[in-house]
């Protein structure tokens, strides 16, 4: 289901999500949520040495945001705020993920991929409440990394124009993800920063659309490596990824 009054912003690290988040917040008389960034006792070392962090770090985050997630759509129910606009959703989590296992040197195994997926599974799916709107900010992956540069925060100085480049493309496939499942999606073009009174009027004209609301499409697991057929017997199966929903 959705959650009236609940605004999600997307994009790739550095896009520009925190300062749309917070003004656009105010505009609306909703509450800001915001990653904390600096909260993270693991982000410093993720950057550092990916390999030995990436699993620890995506389950952090996933159990960091699912509080902030029940946290606030408990209270827009109970009607003590009006809504929120929330710096990336949980349901962005996934994209970091999917992108680390996809990583050549798989930074992200395919067994601790499939755990952290069923985890995501057991705490999120069964809450289903998703953003009323999800505004996708876009911007080249190249001017990304000169935003990163220009706002100076030590541990993101390691960041690859690459490594943004295959946030993009994940990104770019979440989103058709979400819109195929009913979603609503703003998509606005943050190659250079658009006036607030622009996004506000777009977020009331988007708000106002009817929604086609499906299901949330689970991500593939990876099936574990099948063992040599013994002597004598067929061919093991072809490996293939399972392609599940709920």
């Amino acid at each position: 289901m959705f959650a009236e009054g609940y605004i999600g912003i997307a994009g790739i690290i550095g896009v520009g999500k925190s300062t749309l988040t917070t003004d656009l917040a105010r505009a609306l008389n909703f509450e800001p949520v915001l990653e904390e960034v600096d909260g993270n006792p693991y982000l410093e070392k993720f950057y550092g040495d990916m390999k030995k962090y990436g699993t620890i770090m995506q389950v952090w985050l996933l159990n960091h945001r699912f509080r902030q997630h029940r946290e606030f759509v408990t209270r827009i129910s109970l009607g003590k705020i009006r809504g929120v606009v929330q710096d990336r959703t949980i349901w962005e989590d996934t994209i970091f993920a999917r992108m680390l296992n996809a990583h050549p040197e798989k930074i992200i195994s395919d067994m601790d991929y499939n755990t952290y997926l069923d985890l995501f599974d057991n705490m999120v799916l069964r809450e289903l409440v998703f953003p009323q709107l999800l505004i996708y900010l876009d911007c080249r992956p190249e001017t990304a990394m000169e935003r990163i540069k220009m706002r100076g925060r030590v541990m993101e100085q390691r960041i690859s124009v690459e490594y943004l480049r295959a946030l993009k493309a994940n990104y770019d496939q979440f989103i058709e993800e979400m819109e195929q499942a009913g979603v609503r999606i703003l998509r606005v073009e943050w190659e250079s920063f658009r006036p607030l009174a622009d996004v506000v009027r777009m977020v009331h004209e988007y708000s106002l659309k009817p929604s086609n609301f499906t299901k949330w499409v689970r991500p593939l697991r990876r099936l574990p490596a099948q063992r040599p057929a013994a002597a004598g017997q067929g061919p093991s199966p072809e490996k293939h990824p399972s392609h599940a929903a709920v």
